[in-house]
This record gives structure tokens, sequence and C-alpha cells, in this order.
């Protein structure tokens, strides 16, 4: 790609060029050349002649080139070529146009004469770059006179000006845009958690000292030390109401006065002019229903489930029609029968029948069945199970919903109301939850003797919503963020770390393993139990004493009528 090159260019420029193009993958690579000054910088006959495989943008304006982001990802290459003077906004013009792509890399010339000190106006102009999280900027001055030297800098854990001389001939060992991030050397990243479990929340240790838990202050741990950093707490000054934690963390993050916003904000349309702001989604949640696990039904009722209404309709005309009918019509006809064995078949079916119930009553009572499943809300109204949900909460559900299944929710103001039923397993109402807490319930619930609630998926208000951390807008920690997301998730440790939130807070003292789950006793039968029986043995008598007094009836009325 160097085969045309000016006769002028030294030895070491070539060396340069040689080592630069490693990173212009062909036909992947966009180059941008930046010069706002329309300075007679050495790039100028580079891009025209040798850089044609590759996609170039040139900017010679003195505004800066704005949206690049929204044309290209981090494949990009920049060219920089700024003044001896260092003009402050031609540095921040290029900082503006690589807005949300600061991790890409920039090699920046320096041309012109006159400069008093080349280390002094290095350090300036990369420290400038460090402030303004541009990583990955070397550069050089196109005015040199012995040996080329290239400057770079180390950002962790302080500014640290770095000279690398570039030899005529033969190997340098020169080291070109190293990661800053693989070892930020014990850099204190600051975060600030939302004190709201499970996400995080404080507690003092065996020592008296304050600490941090919580899966995503965990999360974000594992994060700064896989930085080589050190994860310090920046707790919360404004004071607990109406106005969400999120909102003050946006603010914090926005002027970078903390690194991380430890809180899960969903990103919505309306969010979408701050989308920077918000990280790579760390987990996808949904806003879901949690119902008590159905009761087993009463006793009295597992008579009904013995025989249906037309089983047993069946099984009397059946003995009706063997134990009357049949007979007499055998007569009329004077067909020979064996009585007997006609008059016994009514008995045997009864005695299958009664058997057949029995062991059908027995199984009932070993293993009750339970009340009917709710899986939607319209099973919901008809079963007279409210959910205990906020009021607030409430009214950011869809109008139509709400005009539907109002009856389905009991309201209030008062979140610890709410909170005290839900975290002690009071079952006399369903609850809004997420399924991040409903992860940390589920844990709680393993160690009951049976599970007490279940979520309901059919049931949700609102699912699969991204959860995303606030970060600056032009954090440095933005991609490598991204990728160790990735990999938490693919190992399973973000959803491992939500369970554990349970057992961090055991320790903190603010759950207690605890069975609330009630035992069920299993009492004998009592005469409200077999209610049915009961109600079935006096039929039976009613109709009894009916035919007997239809017999009596008929044996009485001809000896009535012939005494007249």
């Amino acid at each position: 790609m160097l085969a045309h090159f000016s006769p002028s260019i030294s030895l070491e420029l070539f060396e340069l060029y040689g080592r630069v193009l490693q990173f212009l993958v062909a036909g992947e690579t966009t180059v941008f050349y930046y010069n706002p000054s329309g300075l007679n910088c050495s790039w100028h006959w580079l891009w025209q002649r040798n850089l044609t495989t590759n996609p170039q943008i040139v900017w010679q304006r003195d505004e800066p080139a704005v949206d690049l982001i929204k044309q290209f990802n981090s494949n990009l290459f920049v060219l920089a070529c700024l003044s001896m003077e260092f003009n402050e906004w031609e540095l921040l013009g290029l900082a503006s146009s690589l807005s949300h792509l600061r991790g890409v890399r920039v090699l920046i010339e320096v041309a012109g004469t006159g400069s008093p000190s080349e280390e002094l106006l290095a350090s300036k102009i990369l420290s400038n770059c460090l402030k303004n999280s541009m990583l990955n900027a070397m550069l050089y001055f196109q005015q040199w006179s012995r040996l080329l030297v290239i400057y770079s800098f180390r950002a962790f854990p302080h500014f640290d000006l770095i000279k690398q001389k570039i030899l005529p001939q033969g190997p340098t060992g020169l080291q070109m845009f190293v990661d800053q991030l693989a070892d930020i050397r014990g850099l204190e990243i600051v975060a600030i958690p939302d004190l709201s479990p499970p996400n995080s929340f404080q507690y003092t240790d065996v020592n008296g000292q304050k600490r941090v838990a919580g899966y995503l202050w965990t999360f974000i741990a594992e994060f700064a030390s896989s930085l080589g950093g050190r994860l310090k707490a920046s707790y919360p000054t404004w004071s607990s109401g109406r106005t969400p934690a999120s909102r003050y963390m946006q603010e914090l993050t926005r002027n970078a006065s903390v690194d991380f916003g430890l809180t899960t904000t969903m990103v919505t349309e309306k969010e979408l002019k701050s989308i920077y702001q918000y990280s790579y989604p760390i987990l996808y949640s949904s806003w879901c229903t949690m119902l008590p696990m159905e009761r087993p039904i009463p006793v009295f009722s597992l008579f009904h489930r013995i025989l249906s209404y037309e089983a047993v309709i069946l099984v009397l005309t059946a003995s009706l029609v063997l134990g009357l009918l049949v007979p007499g019509l055998l007569k009329y006809l004077d067909i020979n029968f064996r009585w007997r064995l006609l008059h016994l078949t009514p008995r045997l079916l009864a005695l299958v029948l009664v058997c057949a119930c029995a062991a059908q009553l027995l199984s009932l009572l070993i293993s009750r069945p339970t009340s009917t499943r709710i899986d939607s809300f319209d099973d919901l109204l008809r079963s007279g199970l409210r959910i205990f949900g906020m009021r607030s909460e409430f009214y950011f559900l869809e109008g139509d919903f709400r005009a539907k299944y109002a009856a389905a929710f009991h309201l209030t103001n008062d979140p610890t109301e709410l909170y005290d039923n839900r975290n002690y397993f009071n079952t006399s109402w369903a609850y809004t939850i997420t399924t991040v807490k409903w992860a940390v319930i589920d844990a709680q619930q393993r160690h009951f003797t049976r599970p007490v609630f279940r979520l309901s998926r059919d049931m949700c208000f609102n699912g699969f919503m991204p959860s995303c951390l606030l970060i600056p807008p032009e954090s440095v920690y933005r991609d490598r963020l991204q990728h160790f997301t990735l990999r938490m998730d693919q190992s399973g440790l973000i959803a491992y770390w939500i369970r554990m939130s349970f057992y961090d807070m055991v320790k903190a003292g603010r759950m207690t393993i605890k069975d609330y789950s009630q035992t069920q006793q299993l009492p004998a039968l009592n005469l409200n139990d077999i209610q049915l029986a009961w109600h079935l043995s006096l039929l039976g008598v009613i109709i009894s004493l009916v035919v007997f007094g239809l017999e009596l009836l008929r044996f009485y009325t001809p000896v009535f009528l012939n005494s007249l």
C-alpha cells in the first residue's frame, strides 16, 4: 500500500506509516482525515495515493463533523492534523466529531514551526485528549530534526507522557495504541448505589464498617476487578421521595461526577434522546403478577367429585329398569327366566358402585385436588382474589386495561404496607413484582416446606424490558462493560448473583431464613365434611317414606272404598 510515496519522505515516517497500516483492515476500516485548519500535513498525500481501498472521510471545516456515530461504529481510524499553536477549538472539534466514538484510534500530526518545547506541547495536547476521554491517541511533530519521536501517554492511574523513538532502519520496538483498560493500576471506580434491595443495599459488618452488597454491586465490583481497579461507593445524598433515584443519578453521571449509577433503569421512548447515558442492557426483566399457590379444596367438596349427576341418573335408571320394569315385562310375556339372578343384578351393581366410590373418595382424601388455577385476569376477577399494588404504578398501565380490570386491584399509597405483606408472604393477596425480585423470593421459598407463591408469566404488565446501568455519555468503560456483560450473561453469573442476593440480605440482617408456609393438618372427618352424605341419606329416607306411603295408600284405598 505504500508503493506510491513522496520522494522526500523519510525512512522514519515510512516505518510509522507501515505500522499504522496494520490497523487499517482493507475494505473494513473507515479513515477519517480531520484537518480543520487546512494545514499541509504528511497525511495529505498518503490518503490520496495509498489509502484507496478504505472508505475515507476528509473533513476540513471549522465546525465538528457531527452524527458520525449514526453512520459508523468503532471500526474507524482517525488521522488528525493540528497546528503548532494548539488552538483548543481544534481538539474540542475533534472530540465533538468523535462523540460516543471516543474509543477509536487517533494519530495526530502537529504541523508548523516555532514550538518552544515539543515535550511540553505534546503533554498539553495528550492530557486534553485524556480529559476528553480519548484514550487511544498518539502524536508526532511534522518538523523534527534527528530521530522521529512518537508521543503517547499512560492514562491510569494518572497521566504519564511516553516517548518512543523510531529508528531509520531495523525494528524499533514501537508500541502503537496499547490497550489502556487492560490494567488501570488500582484506579478507583466510583459507583453510586440506589440502596434498593436486591439491586444494592447498605449494611454494617462485624467490624462496624459500612458495606454495600447486592447483585448490581457484585456485578460492578467484578467488572472493576477485571480491569485491575478498585470500586468505591458514593452514597446518595438526596432524600427518598416521589422523584425516582434514577433522576438524581442521571445528573451525576451526565457531568461524570460518578462512573456508574447502580440502578436498573428501563429505557423507554422518552429516554431515547439520552440513550448514550445508558449502558448495554445487563438483564431483561418483566413486570408480572405473583399469585398464591392454589389451595386444596374443602373436604366436603370431595364428595361432589365422586359421581357426576349424569352418572347418578344412569345408575338409578339402570336399577329401576332391572329391579322393576324388566321382571314385570318378562312375566307379562310369559318368558321363563331365573328371577333370583335378575334380582341379584341391581344388588351387584350397587356393590360395585359403593366400592368404586369408596376407592375414589379415599384417593381424593389422600391427595386433595386444588382450587381452579388462575391463568388470566378474567380468572382473577372470578376468583375474588385481588392484586395488592401501588396506586402510582397502577396509573402507568393502559387506560383500557385499567377500565376493564380495576376491580381486580387493591391499591395503596404506602409502599411499606405493600412490602410488609409481600415479604411476609401474606397469601390473602396477589402482588405485582419484577422477575428480578421474584428470583430472590424464589430463592427464599426453597427453604419452605412447600412453595407459597408462584409467578404467572401469563399475567404480565410489561414483558422483556431491557434494564441498564447509568454511565457518563462519554464513558471510557462503555465498550469494555458491554463485552463484560455479555460474558457474564452467557456464563450464567448474572442470574446466579441475583439469586445469591437473598443470602447477602440474610447476612446483612435484612431477611431471615424462615419457613412461612403453613403445614397442612389432616384432621378427622366431622359432620360438616360429610354433609353431602347426610343430605343424600335424608333424601333416601324421604323417598323410602314416600314409597311406603304409596304402598299403604294402594292397600288401604280399596278397603276404604269397600267400607262405604
